[in-house]
């Protein structure tokens, strides 16, 4: 994913480079590995993103012996193209088969090896229909990624996918305002609207206690935030602000019921630079989004 300078290029008039270079999808037999390829076709440009279909199978190289590696590969990778052309049609895209390992570790590898700036993966099985619940797999590749995470809402591949509206969720802070501004690109992207979310989380065991309540103090903070927001926004991107009040890990959610994409900042303070470490809150509301879900790494 492009640094920060580079939505403000957008916000000029200047920039025209895809929001991702280059996203890796998880695949395999699971129904959900088509809901993965969808979400990500869906956040590609198609002339200037490269679309890489990673599997990671159940094979060691040094029991199969050379030429049964081999075959096995082969076989694997025209299996590969075959499911992911049903879904991506005549996109281009290009496959990786990655032998033994896990499969969150193996397509971390991938994507740190390809310099990806995203990897998307498919919901559990055991999720609702239409809902994010990242699973093992996926929980395991939010943690500590080298890049942006986009989880897919179960059952995405029969529904579709027309991203016409982005919700992202802001606080003010560095992480939050990555988010933001790749909501930027993808909004500019994708001709969609914007809703830029901000909670203020009451708690009135703390009211009265002061001359002026914390919750106001928070409001007036979140509405100075939003406004500031949405002055940010690129010519031609429809922004809409909402101030929430509420446990993020709650309204955030309730509030993306219409969005087709939420996204969310990681703590990079948690790590190093550029990774992708998940706090309480993008962590809990990952758990129970409504649509497809998107957390992106520290500045």
């Amino acid at each position: 994913m492009r640094d920060i300078s580079s939505a403000r290029e957008l916000a000029e008039g200047r920039g025209s480079a895809a929001a991702f270079r280059r996203i890796v999808v998880g695949f395999n037999e699971r129904p959900a590995s088509r809901d993965a390829v969808v979400l990500a076709k869906a956040l590609s440009d198609p002339d200037r993103t490269d679309l890489i279909v990673a599997s990671v199978r159940p094979y060691w190289p040094d029991l199969l012996g050379r030429e049964g590696y081999r075959n096995v590969v082969a076989e694997d990778e025209a299996w590969l193209s075959r499911e992911t052309e049903k879904a991506v049609g005549s996109r281009p895209f290009s496959t990786r088969v990655v032998a033994g390992g896990h499969e969150s570790g193996g397509l971390k590898e991938v994507a740190a090896a390809e310099g990806a700036d995203l990897i998307v993966v498919g919901s559990t099985h055991r999720g609702l229909l239409g809902r994010v619940m990242p699973g093992t797999v996926g929980e395991r590749v939010l943690d500590n990624a080298p890049c942006a995470v986009a989880v897919a809402p179960l059952g995405l591949a029969e529904q579709g996918l027309e991203i016409s509206t982005i919700a992202v969720a802001f606080d003010g802070s560095n992480e939050a305002s990555v988010a933001l501004h790749l909501g930027f690109e993808l909004a500019a992207q994708a001709g969609a609207r914007l809703l830029v979310l901000g909670a203020v989380d009451l708690n009135p065991d703390l009211s009265g206690l002061q001359t002026v309540s914390p919750e106001l103090l928070d409001e007036a903070r979140m509405q100075r935030h939003l406004g500031e927001a949405q002055k940010g926004a690129p010519e031609g991107v429809s922004v809409e602000t909402r101030l929430l009040h509420g446990a993020p890990n709650h309204v955030l959610p309730q509030a993306a019921e219409a969005a087709d994409l939420l996204i969310l900042g990681s703590r990079g303070h948690y790590g190093r630079a550029r990774r992708l470490f998940m706090g309480s809150v993008a962590t809990q509301v990952t758990r129970h989004a409504p649509c497809a879900t998107l957390i992106t790494p520290s500045a």
